[in-house]
C-alpha cells in the first residue's frame, strides 16, 4: 500500500501522458481509479486535492475510486466504488464461457450519458447510461482479469450506477462490469424513497449540472501513483484506447508499416487500432503482454519515437 495525493494537476498530467483529449465545454469529467482508495472515503467535498493509497483488486471488496473533476475550478470530490465486477459474477459468467461479467479496459472513453439504469425494474435508478463500443476483458478460464483473457469490443451496457453497498468493506457489490459508487439509490423497491450516502452526492452533483453525456477517464492505481509521484518530471508518452492526435497517428502508420493496421490514419485510438496494437504485442511478445496499451517498450518495437510529457 502506497499513498499519493490526487489533484488538478496530475489529472491535466494523465490526461497530456495518455494522449486524451479534455472537452472544453465539460463541467464535470468523472474518473476511476482502480485499484486505489481514499484515505478518508468519508469526505465527498469538492477540493483541491484528496489522498489516495493503492490496494490490491479482490474483486470482493470495493478497491477502488471513483471521481468528480471539476473544470472551472481543477477541485476534485472522490467516491468509494468499484471499477471491477464482483467475484459472484466472475463465477457465474466462468461456466458460461466468460458470458455475464466483463472487466473494462482502461482508457478514455467520452460519453457516459444520463440515464436509468436497469430501466423497467424495481432496482431502475438514475444514472449514467455507456454508449458505445468499449473494450472489455472476458474471463473463462479463472476468477480475476489478466492480459491473456480474450478482449471483445462492445457494449455490454457497463453504466456508472449506485454499487448497493454502504462500506468499504462490504463483501458484496452490484456489478457484473459497470462502474459502481457506494450507497443505495432510490428507486421502486420498499423503502427505497432517496438515494443514501456518496451515491446521494455523486448523482446530486453531477445531474444538477446541465450537462447530459460526461467523459470518463479510467487508470489504474499504480500508474496514478506513478504520474502524482512524478508529476515536475518528464514521463514518456503513452496511447490507449480513446487516446487521441498526432501521436496516435504516427502509431497507425507504424501498425500499418508493419501490416498490422489496415484503417484510415484518424489519429483516433479506437476499436481497430488497439485490435491491431494486440495483435503486434502477440506477435512480438507473445500472449502473456498483451495490454493493448502502447508505452515505452511496444514504440520501440514498432520503432515509434514517444515524447517525453513535462
Amino acid at each position: 500500500m502506497a499513498d499519493f495525493t490526487l489533484n488538478n494537476v496530475v489529472l491535466k498530467k494523465i490526461c497530456a501522458i495518455n494522449q486524451f483529449g479534455i472537452p472544453t465545454d465539460a463541467e464535470l469529467i468523472f474518473a476511476g481509479i482502480r485499484g486505489s482508495v481514499a484515505r478518508n472515503f468519508n469526505d465527498q467535498q469538492f477540493k483541491a486535492g484528496h489522498d489516495l493509497s493503492t490496494n490490491d483488486i479482490n474483486y470482493v471488496n470495493p478497491r477502488c475510486t471513483l471521481i468528480q473533476w471539476r473544470i472551472r475550478d481543477g477541485k476534485i470530490a472522490v467516491f468509494p466504488g468499484s471499477t471491477v465486477p464482483h467475484v459472484h459474477n466472475i463465477r457465474s459468467a466462468k461456466g458460461r464461457n466468460g458470458s455475464g461479467a466483463n472487466c473494462l479496459s482502461t482508457g478514455f472513453y467520452s460519453d457516459y450519458r444520463k440515464g436509468t439504469h436497469k430501466a423497467g425494474t424495481a432496482t431502475g435508478h438514475q444514472a449514467f447510461r455507456q454508449n458505445g463500443i468499449r473494450p472489455i476483458r472476458r474471463s473463462s478460464d479463472d476468477l480475476d482479469y489478466d492480459v491473456d483473457d480474450r478482449v471483445e469490443y462492445d457494449n455490454p451496457h457497463d453504466n456508472l450506477h449506485c454499487g448497493w453497498f454502504g462500506s468499504i468493506d462490504s463483501d458484496s457489490y452490484a456489478s457484473a462490469g459497470c462502474q459502481v459508487v457506494m450507497g443505495f439509490p432510490a428507486c421502486n423497491k420498499p423503502g427505497r424513497t432517496t438515494n443514501v450516502g456518496p451515491w446521494k452526492i455523486f448523482h446530486e452533483n453531477a445531474y444538477a449540472v446541465t450537462q447530459k453525456s460526461f467523459p470518463y477517464i479510467l487508470l489504474n492505481g499504480m500508474e496514478t501513483m506513478n504520474v502524482a509521484g512524478n508529476v515536475n518530471k518528464k514521463l514518456s508518452a503513452r496511447m490507449r484506447f480513446g487516446s487521441s492526435g498526432i501521436l496516435v497517428k504516427e502509431l497507425q502508420k507504424a501498425l500499418k508499416a508493419a501490416d498490422f493496421y489496415e484503417g484510415i490514419l484518424d489519429g483516433n485510438f479506437g476499436e481497430r487500432t488497439m485490435k491491431a496494437v494486440i495483435a503486434f504485442q502477440k506477435m512480438k511478445f507473445g500472449p502473456d503482454a498483451t495490454d493493448g496499451i502502447v508505452g515505452p517498450i511496444t514504440a520501440e518495437a514498432l520503432r515509434l519515437q514517444l515524447p517525453s510529457i513535462l
